[in-house]
């Protein structure tokens, strides 16, 4: 007996379309905790691809998007009748009456303005789906309706058809069809071939249709009915005859007010498929990833009686490669491996992206699939796994030791689960890409921000600022940068400072320091934040005395590079204003002072302020420099950083 895994059923699909991988994953983090099944599209063309795939409950659209904007995809979708119900909800950092008015004239059902509030997206989203409800139950009632006159129509053509047809059909029949009186018993046996064990035996026998059929069901109520109310009714039953569990479908159809036609059919076969496919379905509904895959191809093979079943994901862009995503073995799970499609039954299915079924002789119409030979393979049958856009991902596969018949429901159930299997599957590749893209764009980040500030950033969209008590500032800029300029190609030039500096930031996190930026030939580094630490200065003083080493061993072929260096320590604000181009900046009187100590120092020397001095005079070698005029402060002593004790 298969175990199906419970899963806490979704609310609502809803598609979230937006070219900022933050802001999707923003919101499909919200979502999800909300129990909504969340789907993403990072651009208009992948949004309709998507949509056409698989319509979703709720699309929630950027409007300012490359190539294809929100208010072209919500005007293509609204000229679709399959797809114009969807409800669309606007999401615009635009506010204006204009953008609102167009958002509602192409079809949108609301507008929501960026930056948005969580609880405010929720509760829209309820609304409109609240009343896509509405009227879905309301459309699903109107075609409930038409079914019954539908089917009241039907009953009435079958009641118009002559007696002689009718007769010449159940000859034709392998069901057990009976005439019954309005009291139940059996008139006449109208199928002289019935093949229903001892069904046939005991309606000759002149019973009534309780002895025939199973005694719990109001048989003669139901039949009581019809004939009443002329019409005609299914119903399915089981019962146990001669040790055999049957399953039946029993069909009244009235004759006339006093008479009714009984067709009884036999349905095991269909309800075991039946009751199978929904054990399968129901098996991987909670499961993802390989344990998905797993029990994919293990229920495949059990349900279609065969020996092997496998699944594949292409491995390069001309599908010229596969490897196995779960591969069931008999009785057990194989070895996932990967294999050349050249030479195998599979090649057609993956490049051509179509079914293909070798009924029997497998191995002589593939002789040189070694493979094939040690699984004694007679017969294979494949379908490719599509993915939203169309393309061949893989393919799902079954092969087995003996002829395979002609069978419908095999194919059927092998067109469901790859539809399942591709869909697992481009999932499973879209959030490989989003994780691959969230990577660099954190890397990215992080090369240009602190780590602690770019967190903050992902979810505070105003000024982020921070008050420090005590850090320590470095400036550096190169001496005779502009007479070097004069000299050398802008490409070498571009190459000097890029090797320069690229050596300079090695020692900023070698000592632990935030570089805070470069312009032109100039360095800034700081100590001491965002993360506060009690030795700032002694480390900046370290990183200052590496970088005249450093200096030292770069040339160039016109002149030595020699290197001013100003350091002071006191208090600033650190942070990032604007919303463009973030830049992490300090601000304060201590990162002037900084600037000043190296634009008044020496080629080849370090000056500091007395504060500096103060604090590192016992580990450093220190001389004094006197006076000297700093712009804004007037004369100030200062000192000569020469090397550590």
């Amino acid at each position: 007996m298969i175990e199906t895994v419970p899963n806490p059923e979704k609310l609502a699909d809803i598609l979230i379309v937006d070219d900022k991988v933050e802001n999707i994953r923003f919101l499909s983090e919200f979502l999800a905790t909300k129990n909504y099944q969340v789907r993403k599209a990072i651009n208009g063309k992948s949004a309709l691809t998507a949509i056409r795939f698989n319509p979703p409950d709720l699309v929630l659209l950027d409007i300012n998007m490359p190539e294809m904007g929100g208010y072209e995809v919500c005007e293509t979708l609204k000229k679709d009748p399959q797809y114009c119900s969807i409800p669309i909800i606007f999401l615009s950092a635009g506010n204006s009456t204009e953008d609102k008015i167009k958002a509602f004239a192409v079809g949108g059902v609301d507008y929501i303005t960026k930056p948005f509030q969580l609880d405010e997206v929720l509760a829209r989203v309820q609304s409109q789906l609240m009343i896509q409800g509405l009227q879905k139950n309301l459309e699903d009632r109107n075609a409930a309706l038409e079914s019954i006159i539908l089917d009241l129509r039907k009953t009435q053509e079958r009641l118009e058809q002559s007696e002689r047809e009718n007769q010449a059909l159940f000859n034709a029949m392998n069901e057990l069809v009976v005439i019954l009186d309005r009291q139940g018993n059996c008139q006449k046996v109208a199928t002289p071939n019935s093949y229903l064990m001892g069904l046939k035996e005991v309606a000759q026998n002149g019973k009534n249709i309780v002895d025939i059929l199973p005694p719990s069901f109001p048989w003669l109520e139901t039949l009581e009915n019809g004939l009443k109310n002329q019409s005609s009714c299914d119903v399915e039953c089981a019962l146990i005859r001669n040790q055999i569990k049957l399953n039946l479908c029993v069909s009244f159809s009235p004759i006339s007010t006093e008479k009714a036609l009984c067709v009884i059919r036999d349905i095991s076969e269909q309800k075991k498929r039946e009751e199978a496919l929904h054990l399968i379905v129901e098996g991987t509904a909670a499961k993802t990833g390989t344990e998905f895959f797993q029990s994919c191809v293990r229920y495949l093979a059990q349900m279609l009686k065969v020996r092997y079943a496998f699944i594949t994901k292409c491995l390069d862009g001309e599908k010229n490669r596969v490897q196995t995503l779960a591969f069931w073995h008999h009785d057990n799970f194989g070895e996932n491996l990967e294999y050349d499609l050249a030479g195998t039954p599979c090649q057609e299915v993956v490049q051509q992206g179509k079914s293909n079924c070798y009924p029997d002789h497998l191995i002589a119409c593939f002789p040189d699939d070694e493979d094939l030979a040690t699984l004694e393979a007679r017969s294979y049958q494949g379908l490719p796994l599509i993915n939203s856009m169309g393309e061949v991902i893989g393919h799902l596969a079954v092969l087995d030791t003996y002829p395979m018949q002609d069978d419908p429901i095999r194919e059927l159930v092998l067109r469901i689960f790859a539809a399942r299997a591709g869909a697992e599957l481009e999932r499973q590749l879209t959030d490989a890409a989003l994780k691959e893209s969230q990577e660099q764009s954190e890397q990215l980040l992080l090369n240009i921000l602190p780590s602690a500030i770019a967190q903050q950033l992902k979810t505070n969209t105003g000024v982020i600022a921070q008050s420090y008590n005590d850090v320590t500032i470095l400036f550096a800029d190169l001496v005779g940068f502009t007479e070097l300029a004069c000299q050398m190609k802008p490409i070498e030039l571009v190459n000097l400072l890029n090797e320069l500096f690229s050596s300079f930031d090695s020692l900023s996190e070698q000592y632990g320091l935030e570089k805070i930026k470069t312009i032109g030939d100039a360095y800034m580094v700081v100590g001491g934040l965002p993360t506060p630490r009690p030795d700032h200065a002694q480390a900046v003083a370290e990183m200052a005395l590496e970088m005249q080493k450093a200096i030292a061993q770069i040339s160039t072929p016109y002149e030595s590079l020699q290197i001013r260096i100003g350091i002071n320590s006191g208090p600033v604000v650190a942070g990032v204003i604007g919303v463009k181009k973030f830049i992490y900046d300090l601000w304060g009187d201590a990162v002037n002072i900084a600037s000043r100590m190296e634009s008044s120092g020496e080629p080849g020397k370090i000056q500091v302020t007395d504060t500096v001095y103060e604090r590192l005079k016992h580990q450093y070698h220190f001389e004094q420099r006197g006076t000297v005029e700093v712009k804004g402060r007037g004369e100030m002593l200062t000192y000569w950083l020469n090397s550590k004790s």
